[in-house]
């Protein structure tokens, strides 16, 4: 009877504890090491989340609750700003010129 060979699945970890050298080894052994140390940072700042969260939720045990908001009332003027600018006929205001992101920020 003939036996099988089981195909072995070898992941980056295996091939570098192989024993073979190489360019891509290295190239792997940086990769992974570079990821780990992502994901445990990843894990500490998660960490810090979780203990700000749970400090902040301890000493506060019944909450804070949200502050009323109403909607604020429009004067007559504003009102009939809107209209006329909603029918172009805002002579009132000069027009604006669009702007874009960058130079609103920049004050360009």
């Amino acid at each position: 009877m003939a036996t099988a060979k089981k195909k072995e699945t070898n992941d980056a970890r295996d091939q570098l504890d192989s024993g073979t050298t190489g360019e891509l080894n290295a190239i792997a052994v940086k990769s992974l090491t570079n990821l780990e140390e992502k994901i445990e940072s990843i894990d500490w700042k998660l960490w810090e989340i979780y203990n700000i969260v749970k400090t902040y939720v301890e000493s506060n045990p019944n909450g804070m609750s949200a502050p009323s908001v109403s909607q604020p009332q429009a004067s007559a003027s504003d009102i009939a700003s809107e209209i006329a600018k909603a029918l172009g006929n805002s002579q009132s205001e000069p027009k604006e010129k669009k702007r874009s992101a960058v130079s609103k920020l920049f004050g360009g």
